[in-house]
């Protein structure tokens, strides 16, 4: 039998299943239909680092266009022992710096010779080989395409370091200044002429439509840093982004209120925005009529904070549930107006989500929603939760194309979630509203009436309720796990980023 003699569907699955199994790039000299094939598998999904930047511009535009995701690895100085439980010096900071302004620079320069072709999503991490080679062995730096052949998947992380071990007492936590030294800011500002300058050198890349910045990315990406960031990315349509909390009540206030400085802001001709707060601000930038799905996970490991409550380092206030910024609030319920899909988990409250919006607000193509709050806490009252679910349908009136909104929060030990949804493809668009939770609720009468009444404006042809309580079966150690014991509708964040949080908890 031949191989062209089978049906293309059947020799279609055959080689979906050779690819799926990996390290194929040998058999596609065997035909053009297997060239094309594995060519499509071994480009899609490419991860890079600054060193391997100049092999993008060796690909021809056939290959170059086959590209859909880049994981871009930026790797700084290496560090030993004797210096990972210390701040870094000013000669390390000096090099990082310049080795983030190079490889972002010479990325897009690359980039911006793609031809428009499709969806590329870019993923950036920034990182020590160090960071996971000390104290922090749990921590991993991972492929986020999920989409990835299971033969090729991709992980850094050590288990053993005899060296580290013989030298601190690993029975020890690790004190304040080792945490922070995984959490300086990423910024390309300079004490003279900010960072005006070095943007001025950053071409724009018009085919990425989608950017992630994830949590194993540790180091905080400075608000300004991010605004010239996503401005060079005019075409962007998803935006995954996963910030840690500061350590301080007060540095998230500074952090969420920054000023942009004026060098800053004279590099900004692509985006005309009304304030000039740091959080607030980039969230405004990240508004364009392009933009379908921004996700926002903001992440806090509560063992981080743990020397505060010892009364050993005052300054690590973080609240693991925090107060939320007003005008951080305001810009991303006024931003949903336009999008399709919004996710904001921990950076924001439902509750303070209801109380920005304007009456004559209507979010024509708002598909799915996910807020968390802090009324859904184990001590929350009953009343406050209703109330805020009455808040949250009277707002769905104004969503004609609403799928599915999910209120949830989660934690050690706690997990609630408050979903609506209707099955637009199903017979009859059946709709539901479902409490399903560590903790029982009575979801009140008039709570039932109002989504009953959302359900009818979308010609639902029923509507039902379902309480769904989560036994002492399910172990919750963390948020992530809350995630997934929720088994929430809506991506809150990169799956890969969920399964980190898990392992680490």
């Amino acid at each position: 039998m031949y191989w062209s003699s089978l049906a293309a569907e059947l020799r279609a699955m055959i080689l979906d299943a050779l690819i799926q199994e990996g390290n194929v790039a040998h058999c596609a000299c065997v035909s053009q239909e297997w060239k094309t094939a594995i060519g499509k598998h071994n480009f899609r999904s490419i991860r890079l680092t600054a060193s391997d930047v100049p092999v993008l511009e060796t690909l021809t535009a056939q290959n170059f266009g086959l590209i859909q995701y880049i994981w871009y690895c930026v790797e700084l100085e290496e560090y030993d022992c004797s210096a990972c439980d210390k701040d870094e010096t000013e000669e390390t900071t000096e090099a990082n710096w310049v080795t983030l302004k190079d490889s972002i620079r010479s990325l897009f320069c690359a980039l911006s010779a793609r031809p428009m072709k499709g969806k590329l999503t870019l993923d950036i991490s920034v990182h020590s080989p160090s960071d996971n080679q000390h104290f922090f062995k749990y921590i991993c730096f991972e492929h986020a395409d999920v989409h990835r052949s299971k033969g090729v998947a991709q992980q850094t992380s050590l288990q053993h370091t005899p060296l580290h071990d013989s030298i601190h007492n690993a029975a020890l936590p690790p004190d304040f200044t080792v945490i922070d030294r995984l959490f300086p800011d990423i910024d390309f500002s300079d004490a003279e002429d900010g960072d005006a300058a070095f943007w001025a050198t950053v071409p724009q890349v018009h085919s990425v439509t989608g950017l992630l910045l994830r949590r194993q990315t540790r180091r905080r990406w400075d608000p300004q840093a991010l605004i010239q960031l996503t401005a060079r990315l005019p075409n962007l349509q998803e935006a995954w982004y996963e910030p840690w909390r500061e350590w301080s009540r007060m540095f998230q206030r500074s952090t969420d209120n920054r000023k942009c400085s004026p060098n800053s802001m004279t590099a900004l001709p692509l985006i005309r925005l009304t304030t000039a707060t740091g959080t607030e601000r980039f969230f405004k930038s990240l508004i364009s009529h392009n933009m379908k799905r921004l996700t926002i996970f903001e992440d806090l490991r509560e063992t981080y904070i743990a020397a505060n409550f010892s009364g050993l380092h005052p300054p690590s206030d973080a609240e693991p549930i925090r107060t939320v910024s007003i005008k951080v609030t305001q810009t991303l319920a006024e931003a949903s107006l336009k999008l399709e899909h919004l996710s904001a988990a921990f950076v924001t409250d439902a509750a303070r989500f209801w109380e920005a919006r304007q009456p004559q607000w209507i979010w024509g193509q708002l598909l799915t929603l996910s807020l968390t709050s802090r009324m859904l806490v184990p001590t929350a009252s009953p009343e406050k939760i209703n109330s805020m679910l009455q808040a949250a349908a009277e707002a769905a009136m104004n969503m004609p194309k609403l799928v599915c909104m999910e209120l949830w929060n989660g934690g050690q030990d706690h997990a609630s979630v408050f979903r609506y949804r209707i099955a637009l493809s199903r017979v009859g668009k059946p709709a539901s509203i479902v409490w399903r939770s560590t903790r029982d609720l009575n979801v009140d009468a008039k709570v039932v009436s109002m989504w009953s009444a959302v359900a009818k404006s979308r010609s639902a042809g029923s509507f039902e309720v379902f309480k769904e309580l989560l036994g002492p079966e399910y172990m919750i150690q963390s948020h992530g796990d809350a995630v997934d014991v929720l088994e929430l509708q809506n991506q809150v964040a990169c799956p890969v980023s969920i399964q980190q949080i898990r392992k680490e908890h």
